[in-house]
């Protein structure tokens, strides 16, 4: 196993606090340690509290120097030392989850960007999540995946796809109506804290709220340092970008995440991330989901394609039926007549 080369300093981003370096010897930081005796309700000393303190500030530094840098200055080189950095500064996650249900949930694809061609899709495999040599190929972060893992990306509705792929006109679209095979409840991980999102999406509001009512019976300090980390998360996971290295932390920190499949505490072994839809001005949700989770619990219940004839992105969003297509004129829209058991769709 290749050791990581961690780095304690980046530009002018803050420098990596002793509390965060690991112990010498051991597979820990201090910081870890203390979290984990705060969360057991166990006691720790006047100086331990001090320097688990002193991690606020470096949360919040490190929060505004983010904002500030410029990542398509990166070269190849520089950004290797940027994301084994981002690997110290984030060496530790929180583990908060949330049981969801899902009544449906929609994939939006533009037919030549999956399959190269402006023509009818003829499997569902291009209405899923992209293939992981695909991905590696492409060699691109983004909202929920690195370059080394994919995820089943959809929205809440077709309006809020349109908003955020904001599909070309005249070029073949095909949206997958994803749901459940079963009801039952999913465990997700619930984007929280987001200053831009907390005022119009509700996910985040209960997300957020459910965080500060467990706060009621566990360390003020514990609270505190979560809350600030939740932040700048909530940051990242919100924030609209012009490069594809803007996605890193969002993007490793997910990658971390749907990783978690054996743990031992149920709840953690995580089905899919939620967060709010910057395309969407946060008004909807989306769902980044783990491939197997995909093939476990969802099944593709109905295949429409059309054709985007006008397009009105910009137009405020209002929440409708989530089929209503307000956002576009369409044209030549027709719904798929099955879908065969090996995947392939009957138009």
């Amino acid at each position: 196993m290749i050791k990581p080369n961690w780095q304690l300093t980046f530009r002018d981003l803050p420098e990596i606090p002793p509390l965060k370096r690991w112990v010498e010897g051991a597979h820990f930081t201090q910081e870890q340690n203390i979290s984990l005796r705060l969360l057991q309700h166990q006691e720790i000393s006047s100086d331990e509290q001090n320097d688990f303190i002193s991690l606020f500030k470096f949360y919040e530094d490190l929060d505004i120097s983010l904002q500030q840098l410029d990542y398509s200055s990166f070269d190849a080189s520089e950004f290797n030392n940027f994301k084994s950095y981002i690997d110290y500064a984030f060496n530790y996650i929180p583990l908060i989850s949330n049981k969801l249900s899902v009544i449906h949930t929609y994939r939006l694809v533009v037919n030549e960007w999956v399959s190269g061609k402006n023509e009818r899709l003829n499997n569902i495999s291009f209405l899923k999540y992209p293939p992981l040599d695909i991905v590696k190929r492409i060699n691109k972060y983004n909202r929920a995946n690195t370059s080394n893992t994919s995820v089943l990306y959809t929205a809440e509705n077709i309006d809020s796809a349109l908003k955020e792929i904001k599909p070309p006109t005249n070029k073949l679209i095909t949206v997958g109506l994803w749901k459940p095979k079963e009801q039952k409840e999913l465990i997700s991980y619930p984007i929280s804290h987001s200053d831009k999102a907390m005022s119009v999406n509700l996910g985040v509001q209960k997300a957020t709220a459910a965080f500060e009512k467990y706060g009621d019976s566990h360390s003020k300090i514990l609270v505190e340092w979560s809350r600030h980390y939740f932040k700048l998360l909530g940051r990242e996971f919100a924030k609209p970008v012009s490069h594809h290295y803007e996605y890193l932390i969002s993007a490793m920190f997910s990658e971390r995440i749907l990783k978690t499949r054996k743990d031992q505490n149920p709840s953690f072994n995580f089905d899919c991330i939620i967060y709010p839809s910057v395309g969407n001005d946060f008004g909807t949700d989306n769902l980044a989901v783990h491939p197997d989770s995909v093939e476990n619990e969802f099944k593709l219940f109905q295949i429409t394609e059309f054709e985007i004839e006008e397009s009105y992105y910009e137009k405020e969003y209002v929440r409708d039926h989530p089929e209503i297509i307000s956002l576009a004129k369409v044209k030549n829209r027709v719904k798929a007549k099955n879908i065969l058991e090996n995947g392939e769709i009957v138009w």
